[in-house]
């Protein structure tokens, strides 16, 4: 099957012959553009079918009234039709026996019209071909010279495949990518994505061995869960650089929860990405940059970065920059240092960055980089000049090359040439000798973070750890199927205890009394000092209404608490369904973290940790991923907050339970994949204590949505 797909992708995007239903006389049409730049672009012209019943030839080639008059086998159809045609045009490719079909006509779910996009994929399944769009602008393949859209020009030949959601963007990159001398493979736009999406695309790119780099603009993604199997298993291989536009929240009035507040789409992409070994550029231009590098240069075999410059005040840049992309800096070792001081002036530096000062030409420049480049201690260079008028930019950039070829060595190079117009050709002489080479020493310094990031990435994809949780399941479904068929969308305190403890979450033992009497025997069972929490559905943040009383030293502040909680709900409350008061140990503050659970329509369920306590929608110290979760993983989310730096010991104090953490994340992102019924979790405040001393769930909150039965 997945076969099928690749061959039918590559005839999409590389065929053999191509027919253009819709081609027109009139310049001024798509359907006229789209066969000049099949021309254009070197196709073969006999290869070329315009497809029109009013019109004998276009651009020299013979037309047909219909496809099925052409005499020829056709791998590729692009429809220009209007969208009132398109079901009938369709239905005669499929006739024809064509496998790929790409649809630039608007006009379906884009303006609404989403039952005539859904018969447009009938009628493909029906004959057994793929769509790409509608409402697309083609597709720009360099590789075998396919200029099958209305964009101006095919891109320049490379090796980075680019996916866009967005036509207009594809159309501006042809332009950009050609002065920026990036060469891609292939430019797909994907539209509607009725039928072939981006998931299939990035599955095609992945064993493409044309394409070394897959980067793309995504407005969303329709299939959460096949996105990550596929795009974990390409990362491996390939790099993959998302621009995901809309990083705005969700607002959704229903959510009740601290964790479905907090997980908007974007907090579930970035946690699907992170997963996934996918790259998330900020901008266009950073995609661009990194990819250019992840195209160009070798991964890094160390983490000894050293920078090489003729002015001090980039190297400065260079350094901030290595900073905040946390690239390590080698200190100069003093051998090193002598055989440098060979290659620069006597007022030159030789500490990290290397600075061979502004008087430095070819030489000096090719001497260095040798020195550099033949030390094995030494793993990645950063290569600075600023243009002076003693030096000619193409003579340092043929500096550094000779000495790349003089000592064929296999190292990770980065350059960046600052200056006028007259720096362009040298740095871009550079680049197509995969030496990615930037305006800028902070692009330079990116495009290196970015090569250490995928490398990292990608030795995490391959040592994910799953474990086997032992769970009491059918005690869990008891609970939850009760509470559901009582027409009920939250469990209460007691339940969700339950419900925890059955899946071995560590929880506090919780009494359910309906009399003053009853907490009383509870307190004295468990112990002084306890707490007394309000057992309503209907209420899900018990500190809001008064619900919850702590601290609960003997029986006459039991009484008291006892009605207070009562009364506070009938006056706070009024429409609560009070089933009774729970009775609880209080136990020893630990460390507060929050666990959560919020189910992501695009995703599933996004588990959440950080810091916790009632400030945590304020302090949003959170970080997410997408259930099920590798151990590795659970500690990834647990590192990314400033929970971490306090929970591993902060100002001398004792480093605390992580693994209990761990354990409970891993017991919660179960139970979540376990019960679609479960929309939201949280366990909030979470106590951590001291090391192998393990940690506690003082408060749950579970939510439910309806779901088919098990």
């Amino acid at each position: 099957m997945m076969n099928d797909l690749y061959n039918q992708v590559l005839k999409l995007l590389r065929p053999s012959s191509v027919a253009v239903i819709g081609a027109s006389r009139d310049p001024e049409k798509i359907g006229h553009q789209v066969v000049r730049n099949l021309i254009r672009s070197g196709f073969p012209r006999e290869k070329i079918y315009p497809i029109n019943p009013r019109a004998y030839e276009i651009l020299g080639l013979r037309c047909y009234s219909s496809i099925l008059e052409v005499p020829d086998k056709v791998d590729l159809v692009v429809i220009v039709v209007p969208a009132r045609i398109v079901p009938k045009v369709l239905e005669e490719a499929g006739k024809k026996g064509v496998e790929a079909v790409a649809i630039i006509t608007s006009g379906f779910k884009e303006v609404g019209n989403v039952e005539a996009e859904l018969q447009l994929v009938r009628i493909a399944r029906k004959y057994g071909f793929r769509i790409l769009g509608p409402n697309i602008v083609g597709i720009c393949d360099t590789i075998r010279g396919v200029n099958a859209s209305f964009c101006q020009d095919l891109p320049r030949p490379g090796n980075i495949a680019f996916i866009t959601q967005s036509g207009a963007l594809a159309i501006a990159l042809v332009g950009w990518t050609r002065l920026k001398g990036i060469g891609l493979s292939d430019l797909v736009s994907i539209g509607n994505k009725a039928d072939l999406n981006e998931i299939d695309f990035i599955d095609f790119f992945g064993r493409d061995p044309y394409t070394r780099v897959i980067s793309a603009y995504l407005e969303g993604v329709t299939e959460g869960r096949r996105f990550i199997e596929v795009a974990r298993e390409v990362s491996k291989k390939k790099p993959i650089i998302i621009l995901k536009a809309g990083k705005a929240e969700r607002t959704i009035g229903a959510i009740r929860s601290h964790t479905g507040t907090l997980a908007g789409s974007d907090a579930a992409y970035d946690a699907a990405f992170k997963q996934a070994g996918v790259l998330r550029a900020p901008t266009f231009i950073e995609l661009f940059d990194w990819a250019l590098a992840l195209a160009k240069a070798e991964l890094p075999r160390g983490e000894n970065t050293v920078i090489l410059t003729n002015g001090g005040g980039a190297g400065v840049m260079a350094t901030d920059a290595a900073e905040e992309w946390g690239i390590k800096l080698m200190d100069i070792p003093p051998d090193l240092k002598e055989k440098l001081r060979k290659h620069m002036p006597p007022f030159g530096s030789t500490f990290n960055p290397i600075d061979i000062t502004g008087m430095a030409g070819r030489e000096w420049y090719k001497g260095a980089m040798k020195e550099l480049l033949l030390d094995p201690r030494i793993h990645s260079i950063v290569v600075l000049y600023c243009h002076t008028a003693i030096t000619d930019p193409n003579d340092i950039a043929d500096a550094i090359l000779e000495a790349i070829r003089e000592t064929d060595v296999q190292k990770t190079v980065v350059a960046s040439f600052i200056g006028g117009e007259e720096v362009m050709e040298a740095c871009e002489k550079l680049t197509k000798n995969n030496v990615p080479c930037y305006e800028s020493p902070e692009k330079a310094i990116s495009a290196l973070g970015i090569l250490y990031k995928y490398k990292k990435h990608r030795e995490k994809l391959s040592k994910q750890t799953m474990v086997h949780l032992n769970v009491d399941k059918k005690q869990a479904y008891k609970i939850i199927k009760r509470a559901l068929n009582e027409g009920r969308y939250s469990l209460t305190p007691s339940e969700a205890a339950g419900v925890a403890s059955a899946y071995g979450i560590p929880v506090l033992e919780k009494i359910l009394t309906n009399s003053k009497e009853e907490a009383v025997k509870a307190a004295e069972k468990i112990g002084y000092p306890v707490v007394l929490e309000i057992e309503s559905p209907q209420i899900i943040h018990k500190t809001d209404v008064g619900g919850i009383i702590l601290n609960i030293k003997n029986k006459d502040e039991l009484l008291k608490a006892y009605d207070e909680i009562v009364v506070n709900i009938r006056n706070k409350a009024p429409d609560a369904e009070i089933r009774g008061v729970i009775v609880r140990k209080m136990v020893e503050k630990g460390k507060e973290v929050i666990i959560g659970m919020h189910r992501d329509p695009i995703f599933g369920p996004l588990v959440m940790f950080g810091s916790g306590g009632i400030l945590v929608e304020l302090i949003k110290d959170v970080a997410f991923r997408v259930a099920p979760l590798s151990v590795e993983e659970a500690y990834d989310m647990i590192k990314e907050t400033k929970a971490y730096t306090i929970l591993k010991g902060f100002r001398g104090e004792k480093p605390t339970d992580i693994d209990s953490i761990v354990d409970t994340l891993l017991r919660i992102s179960k139970l979540a994949s376990d019960f679609e019924e479960i929309s939201d979790i949280d366990i909030n405040p979470f106590f951590v204590y001291s090391e192998n001393k393990g940690g506690i769930a003082i408060d749950i909150k579970i939510l439910l949505e309806r779901k088919s039965d098990h």
